[in-house]
């Protein structure tokens, strides 16, 4: 038996990394996923990330992208990308083309041109049903537990490449015409009802809510996932896949609870850079406005567990990559940080987080402190060195209980009053309503164990009918983050930096404007005027800047060392000093 060197398992210890990696992408429309997914699906030559200086360094950043670009060099493995509009296109393709002309007639008197659209379909009949009778024949087999009798070369032509190629035509046709009520793209409407629909009931032809079929859509692409990963297990090739664009937050979540090789990047970029881009690729400033609409629902009921919510698929991202405006026409910035955070993913600890990265992870951290039972939100302040002065979330003020722990049973009951305000316990016509919109409604089967913690802005608002933020009990991160300063003692903020895993609102905004806050990091934009009618006045503006780079979970994977990086440079070498 021949004896292994430390070498190999150095090497042994990193092949799952390597050879096992799921990204997914999400981010608005025009930020740039569909970019990041072809960039990840080029090899390390093809890619052609910019080359790191040797010598002559101006900070440590610049040598970590070279220790990274050294790693890539040589370990890079180019993405196979399954495309979410493709995988739609397998689910309208369970019906023959007929069926799908009725499907499509139910919106003829909305799609302006309608007879002329189906005239151009008509020429991908013999086309579409060919591939219809591979996609049953491909989900019969795997129904009845046959997937062996499937050929892997044949499963992967239709998914990789006849389903691409179809999809393609269907959105080419599409593309020109659109639905006139709303100004909206067709392809770009439909495809969204499309996919709603699969969430409700697993078929793009109902839109009947059946809770069971929530992860239709993520079932399939995680069988193409496991289809792929058993091909590759007999030519013993590794499978990197990039998944072209999660946009349902409960999607995102499947994908987190089954692989730890799962990694959600939020590509983000400036609102005036992605409007600037949708115009030049055709949209006009209403199909804008719908899509922003679309994408940033305000859905209750069953339509959340359907419907598109980008907002809190940003929230729950691990990695956010910036994609600048297109004067950068070779991608560069964006290439290093795609370099970067795949050599992390390969080999965690390589390189140290950077300034910003620690920062927001500490504003990260702070959030789940929170007992706001709508959105949990941290913040960090720094001096203009990345120096920690004040730490904050939003939560009601100290000595109050904050709303998760407040159970609206005991408010009505009249038990655990120290938790409720004399307001809440002592004015009758409010508690009437409260009783009135709760009864009937709370009981220990529905909860299922939980207490109904309530939220006293949305009661108020509604008990008063109308809609005003200034009743929250909780003092937002941001606010509560400058007030330990003045709270606990401390240095001045003028010159120093925001760090908040939202962005300021109004109100926040302009405590941070006179304060002299320089810089402000943020990962998603307030959908207020913060930014165009306080930030962006007089003659202390503060820099807005969106970020990048690891927050989380992720935090940790990809910076925690496996094995001490000494110890691993000497078992590579052999070195002993």
């Amino acid at each position: 038996m021949t004896n292994k060197s430390p070498k190999d398992a150095i090497n042994m210890l990193y092949s799952e990394r390597k050879d096992f990696i799921i990204i997914g992408l999400t981010g608005r429309t025009g930020a740039g996923c569909s970019t990041v997914a072809s960039l990840l699906a080029k090899d390390f030559e093809k890619l052609n990330p910019p080359k790191p200086k040797e010598y002559g360094f101006d900070n440590n950043e610049e040598r970590k992208y070279r220790v990274v670009y050294e790693y890539a060099q040589v370990n890079w493995r180019k993405f196979i990308i399954i495309r979410v509009r493709d995988i739609i296109t397998s689910f309208v393709l369970e019906q023959d083309f007929n069926n799908f002309i009725i499907l499509l007639e139910k919106y003829k008197d909305s799609i302006l041109g309608y007879k002329e659209l189906i005239k151009e379909l008509s020429s991908l009949k013999e086309q579409y049903n060919l591939l219809h009778n591979k996609i049953i024949e491909i989900k019969k087999n795997i129904d009845e537990g046959n997937e062996y009798r499937l050929s892997a070369d044949n499963i992967y032509k239709t998914y990789f490449e006849d389903l691409n190629s179809f999809t393609d035509s269907i959105q080419e046709i599409f593309n020109k015409y659109e639905i006139y009520e709303h100004k909206a793209s067709l392809f770009t409407y439909l495809y969204q009802i499309f996919g709603n629909n699969i969430r409700k009931s697993g078929s793009v032809y109902n839109e009947e809510f059946y809770p069971e079929k929530i992860f239709t859509l993520s079932y399939r692409i995680n069988l193409i996932i496991k289809l792929l990963r058993k091909m590759n297990i007999k030519s013993r090739k590794g499978v990197t896949v990039v998944i072209d664009a999660l946009r349902n937050p409960y999607e995102v979540s499947f994908f987190k609870d089954r692989y730890s090789a799962f990694y959600l990047f939020s590509i983000n970029t400036n609102d005036g850079d992605r409007v600037r881009r949708l115009i030049k690729k055709g949209f006009s400033d209403k199909q804008i406005e719908t899509l922003d609409d679309q994408e940033y629902p305000e859905k209750k009921g069953n339509e959340q567990f359907s419907s598109q919510n980008i907002q809190k698929c940003i929230e729950l991202s691990d990695i956010y990559l910036y994609n600048p405006d297109e004067r950068d026409k070779n991608f560069n910035f964006l290439k290093k940080q795609i370099v970067k955070y795949v050599s992390l993913i390969m080999h965690p600890g390589l390189v140290t987080p950077t300034h910003e990265e620690r920062c927001m992870q500490v504003a990260y951290i702070c959030k789940l402190n929170s007992g706001c039972i709508s959105r949990q939100v941290g913040a960090a302040v720094t001096d203009s060195n990345y120096s920690i002065k004040a730490i904050g979330w939003n939560s009601v003020p100290e000595g109050q209980v904050p709303c998760n722990l407040r159970d609206l049973t005991s408010m009505i009951s009249g038990f655990d009053k120290e938790a409720f305000s004399c307001y809440e316990t002592d004015t009758e016509e409010y508690k009437q309503h409260i009783k009135e919109k709760i009864e009937g409604k709370i009981d220990c089967e529905s909860l299922n164990g939980r207490i109904f913690s309530y939220c006293f802005k949305d009661a108020y608002n509604s008990y008063e009918q109308r809609k005003n933020q200034v009743h929250t009990r909780a003092l937002h991160a941001e606010e509560n983050a400058f007030l330990q300063i003045s709270k606990y003692g401390g240095v001045g903020l003028k010159g120093g930096f925001l760090f908040t895993t939202a962005s300021p609102c109004e109100l926040c905004a302009k405590k941070a404007y006179q304060l002299g806050i320089k810089k402000i990091y943020y990962i998603d934009p307030y959908p207020g005027i913060s930014r165009s009618h306080v930030f962006n006045c007089g003659s202390n503006k503060p820099e807005l800047i969106l970020y990048k780079g690891a927050i989380g979970r992720a935090y940790a994977k990809l910076y925690e060392q496996i094995i001490p990086y000494k110890d691993e440079l000497y078992l590579l070498t052999s070195i002993k000093f």
